[in-house]
């Protein structure tokens, strides 16, 4: 049962009373103060501390220093509820925090935020495993390859043995979860060629059921999670030429949060697509959580990939000078906005004791933030 330790604070404290952070069965310790809190992280060893950063006695920038010099493994999130100004970012960078986060936010913001710092799966980030095997006339062979893309129409493997055209294929794809039957799918290889003493295949699918077409589209492309007075929307994978958002198209009412963190790579026709589906979706209005790496860059460069919605948060690369340490941070966009000159945050290098920054050009990596 994981650990979190929060300040005295209402909004944290109805969030986490919510129903998806009671499935994660934490362990909820309050702190009333910054003497509570280190009192606390000595005594209960928490895996999180989420914090606001104006506590009584021990303001929380210094707990969250004092709880990086003890050495305990315990990562701290700061709450800030007022304008970011240039002495606040030095606090925050001195404090060695993990996250720094401005008041007020939603569930689903905080629920990001504990998942990820608690190395949890967010939801909608479903995981599952697939297995593979060649068909021949004596039966089914297992092979252990690799898939590299996977969609509803066919998939790309890396496999280790020559294989021709035409070759049948088996895969076989089970959710970590266990709650629902593996999918089996027949695929027949359409194209193959040698690299690097494996083989490279294209592979395409057999006619799908509509039940295992739905079934693979959402762990594939999207998976729809239902919320209070929203529809939250994971997408998934690649956003290319080869992507249709038309089976997307129904859900698409009220208002929608698009989850983009599993999105891995976007190119200049996925844009299209992408914006295209925007423009013709019946959607009230509409944000964007978690955006990934590769969907804000193409955000930067092409402000119509955000079409009427705003980012509310976003995953950037980070790295410490010293050490070569890197790592993607997710950031809220109220904290680039409330500071001046929309400076992102730094923090402490987990590696070493140095500093953490924005591994890009502020400027054009967070030009998303511009409208």
């Amino acid at each position: 049962m994981p650990k979190i330790l929060v300040s005295n604070n209402s909004e944290l404290l109805r969030h986490l009373s919510l129903s998806p952070f009671r499935r994660l069965g934490l362990e909820v310790i309050v702190a009333s103060s910054g003497d509570e809190v280190l009192e606390f992280v000595d005594r209960d060893k928490p895996q999180l501390a989420i914090l606001d950063a104006e506590l009584p006695g021990v303001s929380g920038y210094d707990a969250a220093r004092a709880v990086r010099d003890k050495g305990i493994a315990c990562r701290v999130v700061l709450v800030v509820g007022k304008r970011m100004n240039s002495e606040l970012m030095q606090r925050v960078a001195a404090s060695g925090c993990d996250e720094v986060v401005v008041a007020p936010m939603s569930a689903d913001e905080l629920f990001d935020i504990v998942a990820i710092q608690l190395g949890l799966p967010r939801r909608g980030a479903e995981r599952f495993n697939i297995d593979l095997a060649v068909i021949t006339n004596d039966g089914e062979r297992a092979v252990d390859g690799r898939v590299t893309n996977l969609s509803v129409d066919g998939t790309r493997l890396v496999m280790p043995e020559p294989l021709e055209e035409g070759t049948k294929l088996r895969l076989t794809i089970s959710s970590d979860e266990g709650n629902e039957q593996p999918i089996e799918i027949d695929a027949v290889v359409v194209w193959a060629h040698s690299r690097d003493g494996a083989t490279v295949v294209g592979a395409a699918f057999d006619v799908l059921s509509d039940e295992v077409r739905r079934r693979l589209a959402r762990l594939t492309q999207w998976e729809i999670v239902e919320g209070a007075g929203r529809t939250r929307v994971v997408l998934k994978g690649d956003i290319t030429e080869a992507t249709s958002f038309t089976d997307l198209l129904p859900a698409m009412i009220g208002r929608v949060d698009f989850d983009l963190s599993q999105v891995g790579y976007i190119n200049s026709l996925g844009v299209r697509e992408w914006v295209n589906f925007l423009k013709g979706a019946p959607i009230q209005g509409y944000e964007f959580h978690a955006c990934s790496i590769a969907f804000v860059l193409q955000a930067s460069l092409v402000p119509d990939v955000l079409g009427k919605g705003t980012v509310a948060s976003f995953f950037a690369p980070y790295h410490c000078e010293i050490c070569e340490y890197s790592e993607e941070r997710l950031l809220q966009s109220a904290t680039i906005l409330a500071a001046e000159e929309r400076t992102p945050p730094v923090f402490g290098c987990p590696s070493c004791e140095e500093e953490l920054v924005l591994d890009d050009i502020p400027e054009r990596y967070l030009a998303f933030l511009n409208d």
